[in-house]
C-alpha cells in the first residue's frame, strides 16, 4: 500500500508491527499515522484525555505470545506480547490496554498508553494465520499524543482489495475525515475515542486524519 505520513511533519513509525506468523506469500502492510489537526488545535499532553482508557471489563485480548494452542476448528483468540521483543522500543503498556467499541463485528481494536508516553491503537482484522490471531499495533510519539494515533492496513490475507484504517482520538472529537487517493473524502464517526474506515481506497499520500469537535 502507499506509505503515508502526517502532513507537515515527520513520518511517525514509533511502533508498527503485526505479531504472529502470516499465512501465504502476501504480507499485510501497515502504516502508523500520528494523525489529527485540521479543525482541531493540538493541546498540551496535560490537556489530553481518553475516556476509553478508563474502561472496565474483559479486553478480549490475550497478552502473551501468539501461540497456536487451539483445537482443530476452534477460533484462536487475538494475542499480543505483554513485553516488547528486543529492540522494539516503544510498546503498548499491557496494564493500560482497554477494549474499544468499533461498532463492527468484523474487527476488534484496543487502546493503550505507550511505554514512551504516547497513545497506542491495536487492531485485529479478523484473519488468522497458522492457528493464531495476529494483532497490528501503532503508537504515536509522546509529543503528538494530542493528535491520537491510527494505523491503515491493506493486502490482508483473506480480504483482497480491502483497506482498513482504525484510530484513536482524544475526548471531544466527534468525527474524523480523510482525503483518499482517488480524491474523494471519507468521514468516519468517532465513538469511544475510536474511528474505523473500511473500503477499497487508501488515504492520499501525505494525508492525515482531520478531527472535528462538537456536533
Amino acid at each position: 500500500m502507499t506509505r503515508r505520513s502526517p502532513g507537515g511533519g515527520r513520518l511517525r513509525r514509533r511502533l508498527l508491527t503485526r505479531v504472529g506468523p502470516v499465512a501465504g506469500a502476501t504480507v499485510a502492510a501497515a502504516v502508523l499515522v500520528a494523525g489529527g489537526g485540521g479543525t482541531t488545535a493540538a493541546g498540551s499532553e496535560s490537556d489530553v484525555s481518553f475516556a476509553a482508557l478508563e474502561g472496565a471489563g474483559p479486553t478480549g485480548l490475550r497478552l502473551g505470545p501468539p501461540v497456536a494452542d487451539t483445537e482443530p476448528g476452534e477460533a484462536a483468540a487475538p494475542a499480543f506480547p505483554a513485553e516488547p521483543p528486543a529492540g522494539a522500543g516503544d510498546w503498548p503498556v499491557a496494564s493500560t490496554v482497554r477494549r474499544l467499541d468499533l461498532g463492527s463485528s468484523d474487527f476488534e481494536a484496543w487502546i493503550a498508553r505507550s511505554s514512551q508516553g504516547g497513545i497506542c491503537v491495536l487492531l485485529y482484522d479478523g484473519t488468522q494465520a497458522t492457528g493464531v490471531a495476529p494483532v497490528y499495533a501503532g503508537c504515536s510519539a509522546p509529543e503528538e499524543v494530542a493528535r491520537g494515533a491510527a494505523i491503515e492496513v491493506s493486502e490482508v490475507p483473506g480480504r483482497p482489495g480491502e483497506v482498513i484504517a482504525v484510530g484513536v482520538v482524544p475526548d471531544g472529537v466527534t468525527s474524523v475525515s480523510e482525503v483518499l487517493a482517488d480524491g474523494s473524502t471519507a468521514t468516519s464517526p468517532v465513538s469511544d475515542n475510536a474511528w474505523l474506515r473500511v473500503g477499497s481506497v487508501p488515504a492520499a499520500e501525505g494525508e492525515r486524519p482531520n478531527e472535528t469537535r462538537g456536533s
